[in-house]
């Protein structure tokens, strides 16, 4: 899917702080584009692993009690149950997300 077509529509998902487009999903796995501003609250998801590749901007990610912080290329892979959490450092960052397989929404945890 061409990218400028992607963002050109409304966002699947807008909450505090997030925007997120669907780029793929199936049975196996989702691929979202997100937008970031300021900070994601603590969550975790029990039924999936979740990874992150950014494309631009700066992110601290908390992964259970570690802190790493991402720069635009930077990869990360969260386990299925682990708390993990977000802030983007810069005014906006931009990332690929991957669910595999896809995680139910609903059975999401808010930590906070």
């Amino acid at each position: 899917m061409e990218f400028q077509k992607l963002i050109s529509r409304p966002p699947d998902i807008e909450g505090q702080n997030v925007k997120v487009w669907t780029v793929r999903q199936d049975a196996t796995i989702r691929v979202n584009y997100v937008e970031m501003t300021g900070e994601l609250r603590l969550h975790q998801h029990p039924d999936a692993e979740h990874s992150l590749m950014l494309l631009e901007g700066k992110v601290r990610v908390q992964v259970g009690e570690e802190f790493v912080v991402m720069e635009k290329g930077d990869y990360i892979s969260i386990p299925a149950g682990v708390p993990h959490k977000y802030w983007s450092l810069v005014p906006k960052s931009r990332l690929v997300s991957m669910d595999a397989h896809y995680y139910d929404p609903k059975k999401s945890i808010n930590l906070e």
